[in-house]
């Protein structure tokens, strides 16, 4: 879900750096763009404020993803939640907002899972954590063709990451 809300910025941010590409302001952005504020140092702050200067449509956007991971982070119902979550999707919608389109379409299709996070704060950020792990060994290992050693690699790396 953070994923796709992720890549509307990026989106965004990539149609600036093809539009200005001398424009400093934009290189370096990415992921800043794609960590929450309270995470953000004082040198990345400042980049991002930078950005938001010379891009008020990147700032609106980064502000609104900021505002859906609070109302998930912070509400305490899934009713509550619910409620918060229409207000931002009309207020995305009432702005003339089109860049999270393919979020709102997601979030619409999935809204009683997207809203369980309020209920238990569970992702599958380690599940996916995992897999890239996985991901990285079998493409360091250049086509094993032994499972079991490739079982065993994986195994090793896992209690290490533990």
């Amino acid at each position: 879900m953070t994923k796709q809300l992720n890549e509307c910025l990026d989106v965004v941010r990539k149609k600036l750096r093809r539009e200005a590409p001398k424009n400093d302001t934009f290189k370096g952005l990415k992921w800043i763009l794609f960590k929450q504020y309270h995470t953000l140092s004082d040198k990345q702050l400042d980049i991002l404020d930078a950005a938001k200067l010379a891009s008020p449509e990147i700032g609106i956007l980064y502000d609104k993803r900021e505002e859906f991971h609070h109302i998930l982070d912070n509400s305490t119902t899934f009713k509550s939640a619910l409620d918060k979550l229409e207000l931002w999707k009309k207020s995305i919608t009432q702005n003339g907002i089109t860049a999270f389109d393919p979020f709102l379409k997601m979030v619409e299709s999935k809204q009683e899972y997207v809203l369980n996070y309020v209920l238990d704060h569970l992702s599958n950020a380690v599940t996916e954590g995992c897999n890239n792990v996985i991901r990285a060994i079998g493409r360091a290992a250049f086509g094993m063709t032994n499972f079991q050693n490739l079982r065993w690699r994986v195994l090793a790396a896992q209690s290490i990451l533990h």
